[in-house]
């Protein structure tokens, strides 16, 4: 029982050690070698919430990369495959929460009026459950900022098709976008991303100063993740239109 008790956190250990170094991997750069070890955590461990949840993630990240929207759709899914099963081990966990609106948010932007209703609505459930896990969770703001921001920005169909599954349009609008953006802003202010897509809002918003403001803040900081330096390009070539 003694031997069987040290090899189980041995064992422990070792995936500790290799969800450590995932992080690491993910934190400079290294996406592709970091998937790789949550997927090897989860051969070992297949019900190990931090590997998908986090493999989740970077899914959602790759399918972003892909060359057209509907070429990221099998990231997309198998993200959500993974999500869903970290939910059916604990739904109370932050990150299998979040991990579940990210890739939820992609397929919506590959959906028909009805399914997109669907999406957005499954979107909004599942960050509001990130969010009052812990009130501050930066990642789940930006994603409730883009959130609003999607739902303002509908067009007709879907306008229609949303109010029909809610039973009214959902309280949506830029101004509590950007409000939910400068809370993840203010919560992790290392983030590109949420510059980015604060500025993305306020310029949707008539508001090009601040928006500029926000351009400058992205492009000075240092890049951590890896679609940050495309990210501060996209940055830099809204700073030249704006201007």
């Amino acid at each position: 029982a003694t031997l069987l008790a040290v090899s189980a956190v041995q064992a422990q250990s070792a995936l500790s050690g290799m969800l450590a170094q995932a992080t690491k991997l993910e934190q400079s750069m290294h996406e592709a070698e970091a998937l790789k070890i949550y997927e090897q955590v989860l051969v070992r461990d297949s019900d190990n919430l931090s590997a998908l949840a986090g493999a989740s993630v970077l899914l959602t990240r790759e399918g972003m990369r892909q060359k057209t929207p509907r070429d990221g759709q099998p990231f997309y899914l198998r993200a959500k495959a993974l999500s869903q099963r970290a939910l059916r081990i604990d739904a109370n966990e932050k990150q299998a929460n979040l991990s579940m609106s990210l890739a939820l948010q992609q397929l919506s932007y590959l959906a028909g009026a009805k399914e997109k209703a669907a999406y957005i609505q499954a979107v909004k459930t599942y960050t509001d459950k990130a969010l009052m896990i812990d009130s501050n969770y930066a990642p789940a703001w930006r994603v409730l900022g883009s959130w609003n921001y999607q739902v303002s920005s509908l067009g007709f169909a879907e306008r229609a098709a949303t109010k029909l599954l809610f039973g009214s349009l959902p309280a949506a609008s830029i101004n509590q976008a950007i409000r939910d953006l400068r809370r993840s802003h203010q919560l992790d202010p290392s983030s590109i991303l949420t510059l980015y897509e604060l500025a993305r809002t306020y310029h949707a918003d008539g508001q090009d100063m601040p928006a500029m403001a926000t351009l400058k803040r992205a492009i000075a900081l240092r890049p951590i993740l890896q679609d940050d330096r495309a990210l501060q390009d996209r940055c830099r070539k809204m700073l030249e239109s704006l201007q």
